[in-house]
């Protein structure tokens, strides 16, 4: 009796935690399948508004209009694979591209950076840079998502180099975040080798 027992005390906690844990896969499964569309829905809004702003273009705070807005001006450029090369953003009222928009991804401190980095038509100056997705030091590198960090980037020429933050600024310069030196210039790469990857792209068209 007390060899069942004991077996009894050594088995039971096994299968009580193999139950909960299928309940809770269950429960994840049902709220995944519930929500996945809705999770879509959300990364492809975030998108269309990144290629928006980095492309210049006053961000409306109302999602359809946003929508609205992106279907109207924005063609995606795709390869024979279906993957968009880059976005060509036209005018409000005209048939023409005034500015261009590629998705960059970079190496930064904790895992990949993916900017979207908009171009004025002739290729030679930014639009705006908007961070898609990062996983840099919150209150450092994480900076990089800051308005007052991508907002600098509007106009200015590259190659791009990097002064103190604070510091005044010159056309193919921008502000460094203290503290973020890694981060900073994973920003800076992926911006300065944005333009190639454009002219390559789309320089020929």
């Amino acid at each position: 009796m007390k060899k069942e027992s004991l077996a009894k005390r050594r088995v039971f906690p096994v299968v009580f935690m193999l139950a909960i844990t299928l309940v809770f896969i269950s429960i994840t499964t049902v709220i995944y399948t519930y929500t996945k569309d809705q999770i879509a829905l959300n990364e492809r809004l975030r998108l269309k508004q990144a290629v928006l702003y980095s492309a210049g273009v006053p961000l409306p705070d109302n999602p359809v209009e946003i929508e609205r807005i992106y279907d109207e001006r924005v063609n995606e450029v795709k390869d024979d694979t279906g993957l968009v090369k880059y976005f060509a953003v036209k005018s409000p009222d005209s048939q023409y591209v005034q500015s261009y928009v590629v998705l960059r991804t970079g190496a930064g401190l904790w895992g990949e950076i993916t900017a979207a980095v908009g171009f004025n038509k002739e290729l030679t100056n930014f639009t705006g840079l908007e961070v898609l997705a990062q996983n840099e030091t919150p209150g450092l590198g994480g900076r990089i998502g800051e308005a007052w960090f991508k907002e600098q980037f509007q106009g200015k020429r590259p190659p791009l180099t990097t002064v103190p933050e604070g510091d005044p600024t010159g056309d193919n310069q921008f502000q460094a975040i203290t503290g973020a030196s890694y981060s900073t210039a994973a920003i800076k790469d992926i911006m300065n080798k944005s333009q190639e990857y454009a002219r390559m792209e789309i320089g020929g068209q």
